[in-house]
């Protein structure tokens, strides 16, 4: 896979991934979860989200779908 190609991993993108994962690291980043935060964060960019909006639901939904206590 070619990186310069993949528009999920143009700067823009990359920018969108590390904010999501600021946004929930305060609150959801432990032992439990770690895995689970980057992997969401992974998934709510390729899903084409343009902003953070709502990332919170959404990734306590993924977690709940996962299994994962919080």
């Amino acid at each position: 896979m070619d990186t310069q190609i993949d528009w999920r991993y143009s700067d823009q993108r990359m920018d969108l991934r590390q904010r999501s994962f600021l946004a929930l690291r305060e609150k959801y980043f432990n032992l439990k979860t770690g895995k689970h935060l980057y992997e969401f964060c992974h998934d709510w960019v390729s899903q084409g989200n343009q902003s953070t909006e709502g990332i919170e639901n959404a990734f306590k939904n993924y977690l709940y779908m996962q299994e994962v206590e919080i």
